[in-house]
């Protein structure tokens, strides 16, 4: 079985994964578990793309710098 890491608090409250989310009728958590783990496809402009790999990218970042200054 495979155990998906938790999605940060953070990124689901953004503001702009909201807006993409209720954009796609879908709750900010499935749009990230579809776009972060490709669970299902959903038609994202390109612009939308760019913004969530921005902002997973930067989560993963600020996890890796927590990580570091335990």
């Amino acid at each position: 079985m495979i155990h998906r890491a938790e999605l940060p608090e953070e990124l689901c409250v953004d503001e702009a994964v909201c807006f993409i989310a209720d954009r796609h009728h879908v709750t900010p958590q499935q749009l990230l578990r579809y776009f972060l783990y490709g669970e299902v496809s959903i038609p994202l402009e390109a612009n939308e793309v760019e913004i969530l790999k921005g902002l997973s990218e930067q989560g993963r970042e600020d996890r890796i710098t927590n990580i570091k200054t335990r």
